[in-house]
């Protein structure tokens, strides 16, 4: 049964739609003039002229082809000392604080310091290119969070993040800013200040492989980052002693220079690192599949042996996309569900091989119930989040919320078709009495299961009693 709620701005976050679009011009040219002086500045210190310069790109900060530029050609070439990491950190005044916290936080508090410095830093051209509002939900409230992720894994995972934002504050206030705040004032060095620093080298920020260490660098770290890992790769040349980029295809003049350097990106992810949902990646999207063995299994330790075997833990995580389901996690839940030793010898992770007709119904079975308590609870359905995301009247955080849910749902809904389609061939079998499945019963209820989206995890309380850990007889209760 879908479920159709009426469409409204979020509680909290309704605005005009012209006073929206009226900042979001605003924002336009001041990031203009902004990629302008960096332009100027970069010049003015001997950095050589790039074939590549920033630009505002679909509401952020972009770099474009300055010609055409064949495959195979250099497009970045910046000298090492212009690149901001670690290393920089550890010798600043007042960044140097948080050198034992990591290089992502040590970058935010050079980044924080410096945009307290104002015109009077060495950076200001280049600091001055992080201004602006971010919308990864690490700035949002906790209400909009509430609101804007619900149902959504998302949500978790930013109020974890936040939970550790925090603690590091509290611990550098506690250690540097409050015994002395005419190093560190208040109005700059305050947990909303830090939070925003921090989200800005989130979105910024490059990893160097070469190098092994994160970065800061111009006109480098402006190049968009595709959620589908599409672009060269930016990294450290020890030759040129300089952050390089190489295409890996053609590119024609004024169009936007990819850097994701085949590093996938879930719609989550982008959204806590950029601020925004890339739309297009909609085959490399993905959601995390968590699945674990249960220790009160008789046979836990045989089964761990043949994990760590495959190099992997009891503990793991999957990713799932919209149009496969990887080997790995179908193998890891068969083997989560044998109660035959002898079985074990049908476990392949290698190939994606069945143990048994019971056992794939079992393991299918408990994937669909997870991808309806999944789907249940966002609470609305993808018509929902299509009005949202076309009304004039949503703010970009509704937006951009909007579009999360929709590629969660999708990679949801792929995932129980792909689920069904393994399902058709084991739910027909043949009996005496004909092709039919002698499990016709529960089928029966589990396509009850699928008409209410709401209440999965109660229906499969008493479907599935054995699965929950009930019956002792059947060993471990199913993998979360």
């Amino acid at each position: 049964m879908a479920m159709h709620v009426r469409i409204h701005a979020p509680r909290g976050t309704r605005k005009r739609g012209a006073a929206t679009r009226a900042a979001r011009s605003n924002v336009v040219k001041t990031r203009a003039k902004s990629c302008d002086r960096l332009d100027a500045w970069l010049a003015e210190r001997g950095v050589p002229k790039q074939p590549v310069k920033p630009e505002h790109v679909d509401g952020r900060l972009g770099c474009v082809a300055t010609r055409d530029v064949m495959p195979g050609e250099q497009v970045l070439c910046v000298p090492q000392e212009f690149a901001i990491t670690a290393v920089d950190v550890a010798e600043h005044p007042e960044a140097s604080a948080a050198k034992e916290h990591g290089d992502l936080v040590g970058l935010a508090l050079w980044l924080l310091a410096e945009q307290a410095r104002g015109e009077s830093s060495e950076y200001a051209p280049y600091v001055e290119t992080f201004a602006g509002e971010s919308l990864s939900p690490l700035l949002w409230t906790q209400e909009e969070r509430d609101d804007l992720l619900k149902g959504s894994p998302t949500k978790e995972v930013v109020d974890g993040q936040l939970r550790e934002l925090e603690k590091t504050f509290e611990q550098l206030q506690q250690e540097h800013f409050e015994p002395d705040p005419d190093k560190y004032p208040s109005r700059h060095y305050n947990l909303e200040s830090f939070k925003r620093a921090f989200v800005a080298v989130l979105s910024r920020t490059i990893y160097l492989p070469s190098a092994d260490c994160f970065a800061l660098v111009p006109l480098a770290d402006m190049i968009k980052k595709p959620a589908d890992g599409s672009g060269g790769l930016i990294d450290f040349s020890i030759e040129e002693d300089a952050v390089v980029m190489t295409t890996p295809r053609s590119i024609l003049d004024g169009e936007e220079i990819l850097a994701g350097g085949g590093i996938e990106r879930s719609s989550g992810e982008m959204l806590i690192v950029t601020g925004h949902v890339d739309a297009d990646a909609y085959d490399t999207d993905y959601l995390n599949w968590d699945t674990e063995l249960v220790q009160a299994d008789k046979l836990y330790s045989f089964k761990k042996q043949i994990l760590e075997d495959k190099g992997l833990s009891t503990k793991q995580s999957f990713p799932v996309y919209v149009d496969r389901i990887p080997r790995q996690l179908l193998s890891f839940l068969r083997l989560s569900r044998v109660q035959d030793p002898s079985d074990f010898f049908k476990i392949s992770f290698e190939e994606d091989q069945k143990v048994s007709e019971a056992n794939e119904y079992e393991v299918l079975m408990l994937m669909m119930a997870e991808c309806q308590e999944r789907m249940g609870k966002y609470g609305a359905d993808l018509d929902n989040d299509f009005q949202i995301k076309n009304n004039p009247e949503s703010t970009p955080k509704d937006v951009v919320a909007a579009d999360l849910r929709i590629n969660e749902k999708r990679v949801l809904r792929g995932t129980m078709d792909g689920i069904r389609r393994r399902l058709a061939p084991i739910r027909k079998v043949p009996t005496k009495k004909g092709m039919q499945d002698p499990n016709q019963d529960i089928i029966d209820m589990f396509n009850e299961l699928e008409k209410l989206p709401g209440k999965p995890k109660e229906f499969l309380t008493s479907l599935l009693s054995r699965d929950k850990g009930k019956d002792k007889s059947r060993g471990s209760s199913p993998p979360r």
